[in-house]
């Protein structure tokens, strides 16, 4: 984020707040001269300023909202671009599922978070306080001396003691590992049901939830006191202005009122403070994880010549303990069964470079695409979540491909909640035909038949293996991991030939 974009939402934020302090003294000094009973056109100017100053507060703090919360989302967008691209550059494992989900979602999310929840407040403060002092000063200097001393406590003494107090808080452990509890509850439910420990899960995820409310609680204790601390010192220092004006005040009594009402409304910038220390110290940790993903080492690339073919020579991979050898020719189709736990799934994810090979060597074009079994289907259309393989696919391609494997509905369909808008059959259709929207040279297919009835699994097997493809590309290397029925081991199919069967 460039320094001049934080300025500039410092700035914009400060308006909407200094329309408030205009608001107030223009009050004070209409209040203080109606009281004189003068004739009504010398009010006229500051009612009508009155009207002004209200409509243009809410006016500023409307486009102080927008361009606070573009600039975060826009950090966001370029924070998550990057730990992606470090997934991918460099040697970063994320762990379990629950892990990633706090990596990717809620500690980038609490990092962008400072800039609306701490730099801009901070900013916004101090150039306030300065705004606020002027003016009295301006008024009256002992009036002045009583609003810095009151502003060292909202401003300094009342945040450092909440960032001292949320430091030793474990609100941001628990909640992490009250995410990853729940992630674990609700994509192993089945497989812990079937082992008969779905009790022991759930209890886990009802700990974990425990622990995270008492730890809420325990981190909103200081902010109460934060705020019964500033509004003690507010109400003194607007007691302590009033008593200055008093005894020392000399000028236009008119004035009098404007200082009183500046004091009053002058500690507004100040009551987002506390949440902004909280929220500093609750994002330190967040940050220091994501540095280090950011600045894990990069990922040895071997040297490879470029090749148009795959070829796996001894491979063994993290899972499983079988040792892979096998060619597939550019437009040859591969067919790898196996039973479950041989490391079908890890193989594919070797083969197109996410995962390191244990022992031995394996390479591949670079245009190389994976279907994953748990493949994310969006929540949006069906038309954009194809796009999000092939952005240039026209929409002729489109249809024709979802035709070829008999998905249903439109491309206008609107997936509200993503794969649970879908069958399970419907989504490895729809992510099949994502797949082949592609234009990579080779694909590597991850069970693209499972939960699709048998006259239709066979058909779509059929299609991958023997004849020419629909989609992007008629011709191209297919690996295709499944547990259809057929001989156990990788079978390998010639290209098709141009006038095989469709």
């Amino acid at each position: 984020m460039r320094p001049l974009t934080l300025v500039a939402a410092i700035l914009l934020s400060s308006l909407a707040l200094m329309a408030a302090l205009a608001l107030a003294m223009t009050s004070g000094w209409l209040i203080t001269r109606a009281w004189q009973a003068p004739p009504v056109l010398e009010l006229s100017v500051a009612v009508t300023s009155v009207r002004a100053l209200g409509i243009s507060r809410a006016v500023f703090r409307y486009a102080d909202r927008l361009y606070a919360h573009r600039v975060a989302l826009n950090a966001t967008t370029r924070l998550r671009a990057a730990i992606f691209s470090a997934l991918i550059t460099r040697q970063v494992d994320l762990g379990t599922r629950g892990r990633a989900h706090v990596r990717l979602v809620d500690d980038a999310d609490k990092t962008t978070n400072l800039i609306v929840r701490t730099l801009i407040p901070c900013g916004v403060a101090a150039l306030m306080s300065l705004v606020a002092l002027v003016c009295a000063a301006a008024l009256s200097w002992p009036a002045a001396v009583v609003m810095a001393a009151a502003f060292a406590v909202t401003g300094v003494a009342v945040p450092l003691l909440v960032a001292r107090a949320s430091r030793s808080s474990q609100a941001a452990a628990t909640s992490n590992a009250f995410t990853e509890a729940l992630d674990s509850t609700l994509h192993n439910r089945v497989e812990f049901a079937a082992a008969g420990r779905d009790e022991l899960l759930r209890a886990a995820a009802d700990s974990a939830s425990r622990r995270d409310t008492a730890a809420r609680i325990s981190a909103d204790i200081p902010l109460a006191v934060a705020d019964a601390l500033a509004t003690a010192a507010s109400g003194a220092a607007a007691v302590g202005v009033l008593a200055c004006a008093v005894a020392f005040y000399d000028g236009n009594p008119m004035w009098m009122g404007t200082l009183v009402l500046l004091a009053l409304s002058a500690f507004e910038a100040h009551a987002t403070l506390p949440q902004a220390a909280q929220t500093w110290q609750e994002a330190t940790g967040s940050i220091h994880s994501l540095a280090a993903v950011l600045a894990a080492p990069a990922r040895p690339q071997p040297q490879q010549t470029p090749t148009d073919e795959v070829r796996a020579r001894g491979l063994q991979t993290e899972f499983g303990d079988e040792e892979w050898d096998f060619d597939a020719l550019p437009g040859q189709r591969v067919v790898i069964r196996g039973r479950s736990g041989a490391g079908k799934t890890m193989l594919l994810e070797t083969i197109a470079g996410m995962r390191e090979p244990v022992s031995g060597t394996v390479t591949r074009p670079a245009s190389c695409v994976l279907s994953a079994e748990d493949a994310w289907v969006f929540s949006t259309s069906v038309r954009e979540n194809l796009r999000v393989g092939a952005p240039s696919a026209s929409e002729a391609l489109m249809r024709e491909t979802l035709d070829a494997v008999g998905f249903e509905l439109g491309l206008d369909t609107l997936l509200a909640d993503g794969a649970e808008s879908l069958s399970s059959g419907q989504r490895r259709r729809l992510l099949l035909a994502r797949a082949l929207c592609t234009d990579a040279q080779v694909l590597l297919l991850d069970e693209p038949t499972e939960h699709i009835a048998a006259e239709d699994s066979a058909r779509l097997l059929t299609m991958l293996l023997k004849q020419r493809l629909p989609g992007a590309l008629a011709s191209r290397t297919v690996i295709v991991v499944t547990h259809s029925p057929g001989p156990v081991g990788i079978e390998v199919f010639p290209r098709p030939t141009e006038d095989a069967a469709s």
